[in-house]
């Protein structure tokens, strides 16, 4: 009866742990971040991710011996929790996730605007409240420690719960947001319906994923690039090239926007009267034979391949996932011929990772959501500001 009380006293104090982790999370990601959550479906799933994980990374504290058991309990409870306060931290800033090589790139600490005492709140002590209370529990005398190995037969069962949890709330995520790994745009949407510590995971991954490839790529891999850009190299065209030199350069990307509407009328009225008025201008070069070559990132293709001369990625986007990579690409070129560049958009700057792939870039400036202080809520879309406030701010 004495060994028994030992083992539902760690058995106990797990499942308050796996409680308490669990309760914090949500309310946390649901006070704490913009996730946008809309309808019956994704509040369940905001309200069940952190299960999954927190009964999985927690159950880890089963495999110690002896007292250790415990302070593993606590030490894998105390890093989850940093992790959570951090990125809530980090998000009162920058209004984003923190992702791995963000935590390596020390020029962005600078960012924080001199310090980060500043993004630290008086009530912020109460998000560990439940680490004091967990400690507490695990140095108190009175709590009489199990000394044995817990058995397989306890702990594998537990696993086998937290991942048929998370491969649950990954189903019906997929079945709400399709593609949401292979073609998640927005961080935001990753933690929305999987969660903080998953994205967590899964940020990771596809860094070490990046980086593997970066690490495996040789000499060979350049030559061959360099054969095959030589061997299918086009020629300028020489009526047009230099045409615009010495002028400022304005790209307008509209979305989801068709050749059909050019001189399109609906009930007797043009379309686009404006955009009809340049295509027929003597000055305008017009290119209306062409197919579109975007693949899953669609707008981020269409952005790369405009900023790049370069494909998009058959699989996912090089926004995503070949952020970090250095290009030769158009504001970085026209530096060079004393050229500054800004780049204007109607959403938050995470939306596409367009904070930092713009820095890859060369671009100067990026102005996003934030940079329009007029904004109100009639003045919003579902991806941003609308187009008339938009270019009126």
């Amino acid at each position: 009866m004495k060994n028994k009380m030992k083992m539902n006293t760690f058995m106990s104090l797990f499942l308050v742990a796996v409680a308490m982790l669990w309760a914090k999370t949500y309310i946390l990601q649901k006070t704490q971040f913009t996730l946008e959550v809309e309808g019956a479906l994704q509040e369940f799933l905001l309200a069940i991710n952190p299960l999954g994980s927190a009964l999985l990374l927690l159950s880890f504290s089963l495999f110690f011996k002896g007292t250790r058991k415990y302070w593993a309990l606590l030490s894998i409870y105390l890093g989850m929790s940093i992790l959570l306060y951090a990125n809530v931290v980090y998000y009162r800033f920058f209004s984003d996730f923190i992702t791995l090589p963000t935590l390596f790139q020390t020029q962005n600490f600078g960012d924080l605007g001199g310090s980060v005492l500043t993004l630290i709140q008086p009530m912020d002590v109460l998000f560990f409240v439940d680490v004091l209370i967990l400690g507490a529990w695990v140095i108190s005398k009175r709590t009489e420690k199990d000394m044995r190995i817990i058995k397989k037969r306890m702990a594998l069962p537990l696993i086998a719960a937290a991942l048929l949890i998370s491969l649950f709330n990954l189903s019906l995520a997929e079945s709400d947001r399709p593609d949401l790994l292979t073609r998640g745009f927005d961080r935001a949407y990753i933690v929305k319906y999987l969660g903080m510590y998953n994205y967590a995971l899964y940020d990771t991954a596809e860094t070490l994923k990046a980086s593997s490839q970066r690490v495996m790529a040789d000499s060979d891999d350049n030559t061959e690039v360099l054969n095959y850009t030589k061997s299918n190299y086009a020629s300028s065209n020489e009526k047009n090239f230099g045409a615009a030199e010495g002028m400022n350069v304005v790209y307008l990307h509209l979305e989801s926007f068709q050749t059909f509407l050019m001189d399109y009328e609906l009930d007797g009225e043009e379309v686009t009267p404006f955009l009809n008025s340049m295509m027929d201008d003597p000055n305008t070069m017009y290119f209306d034979n062409f197919f579109h070559q975007t693949a899953q990132g669609k707008t981020s293709d269409a952005e790369f391949m405009l900023e790049n001369s370069l494909f998009g990625l058959p699989k996912g986007s090089a926004f995503i996932t070949k952020g970090q990579n250095t290009y030769q690409s158009a504001p970085a070129i026209l530096k060079d011929e004393g050229y500054t560049s800004a780049v204007f958009h109607g959403n938050n700057g995470t939306f596409w990772n367009r904070s930092e792939i713009y820095k890859s870039f060369g671009y100067d400036h990026f102005f996003d959501i934030e940079s329009y202080p007029n904004t109100t809520e009639a003045d919003m879309a579902e991806y941003g500001l609308m187009d008339k406030p938009f270019f009126e701010q």
